[in-house]
């Protein structure tokens, strides 16, 4: 069978529709690069965003409408809960970077890169952080990991991170051989009070126990700088050792919770 040739209007009408697709794939091909530059990295296997300090700093409900909090590297969408973290709110300073120290020291005032070290709190302070970002990790939607202190520019935890880790597995361990003895405060930090701590018949890590005790600020020695460790415990009346532990200022030895002076 003869192929007939095309006539004049389906030729023409050919090389439009040629024209338009090449056309059409470019701008698909350049749209997709500069879409990939405009959004964050995304880590190979995993799906969780991979930003940069800058691409975290516009998600503060003041460049834009978006809230992310971060802990300890981690990024978290708060943005449901703007009424605590919006503009002019009393957790606001928490969103658009890392602030994971101001967690247990309630410094609000001024940010800086260095709340993010945390490499200064105690073994019981850190397991006090690793209580927040528990609360974050069931409250609000996960969206990945910020570059820098904790995370590599590939999304893998940094030295930093892992010594951190260590303390905190080290710390751990300590409290389950402790814990009996010296079970650890429950801890809470707001604006119009300050640190509480208090004891009741569940630790401040999760265990259950039969008695109550009262708040005491534990002496457990020296660290490498030669500073006193101290962390907060509840201890039974019947606590014989008295030369580990003593009570805070200003609150009542018979107390079972406390506010501690900024100072302390």
């Amino acid at each position: 069978m003869a192929v007939r040739e095309p006539n004049g209007n389906q030729f023409y009408r050919h090389i439009v529709l040629a024209v338009a697709g090449s056309i059409f794939c470019y701008l698909l091909i350049t749209y997709s690069g500069l879409s990939y530059f405009r959004r964050p990295e995304i880590v190979p296997k995993t799906g969780e965003h991979l930003f940069s300090e800058a691409e975290l700093s516009v998600h503060n409900g003041i460049t834009g409408e978006s809230l992310y909090l971060v802990i300890l590297g981690h990024v978290y969408d708060v943005t449901k809960g703007a009424k605590h973290y919006g503009p002019g709110e009393s957790y606001h300073m928490f969103v658009g970077h890392d602030a994971s120290r101001s967690f247990v020291t309630g410094e609000f005032e001024r940010y800086s890169d260095e709340l993010s070290d945390v490499s200064g709190l105690t073994d019981a302070e850190l397991q006090q952080l690793l209580t927040w970002k528990e609360f974050y990790d069931k409250t609000y939607p996960y969206l990945g990991k910020v570059k820098g202190r904790y995370f590599d520019g590939a999304g893998q935890e940094t030295e930093y991170l892992r010594s951190v880790r260590a303390r905190v597995e080290k710390a751990a361990a300590q409290a389950a051989l402790d814990g009996p003895k010296y079970p650890s405060c429950n801890v809470e930090w707001k604006v119009e009070v300050g640190t509480r701590v208090w004891c009741s018949n569940r630790s401040g890590t999760g265990q259950e126990r039969a008695w109550v005790g009262r708040p005491r600020k534990v002496l457990s020695g020296l660290n490498e700088s030669g500073h006193a460790m101290q962390f907060c415990a509840c201890l039974p009346d019947d606590a014989t050792d008295q030369a580990m532990y003593a009570r805070f200022p200003n609150c009542d030895e018979n107390a079972e919770s406390c506010v501690i002076p900024d100072e302390q």
